[in-house]
């Protein structure tokens, strides 16, 4: 609220929105189609999901059977993927010596 010279403060009022009106629900079939049709599309996507990853095998199946046929050491040869960008380290104690004014 900002005080004009004349006293009076200068504040406008925004209008009541007005109520929004119910949309017409849709007939029976409507419904029954427009879920058909989801379904539809649901089930073709995973399909097509499922055999661009080559019949079902993901990325993590082959490491799966080596921990059951073999060891649990097939975990630890994995290696860590690399950073994308340097890490970041907050040392607050270095920012405070760079921000104190130097002594003369």
């Amino acid at each position: 609220m900002i005080a004009t010279p004349g006293g009076k403060p200068n504040v406008f009022y925004l209008p009541a929105a007005e109520p929004l009106e119910a949309a017409e629900a849709l007939p029976r079939w409507a419904r029954v189609r427009n879920r058909l049709l989801s379904g539809w599309w649901q089930a073709r996507l995973s399909l097509a999901d499922l055999c661009a990853r080559g019949g079902g095998e993901n990325d993590y199946s082959a490491l799966l059977r080596n921990i059951v046929e073999e060891s649990p050491a097939a975990l630890i040869d994995r290696r860590r993927p690399k950073p994308s960008a340097p890490a970041k380290v907050i040392d607050f104690e270095a920012a405070r010596v760079r921000l104190r004014p130097a002594i003369s």
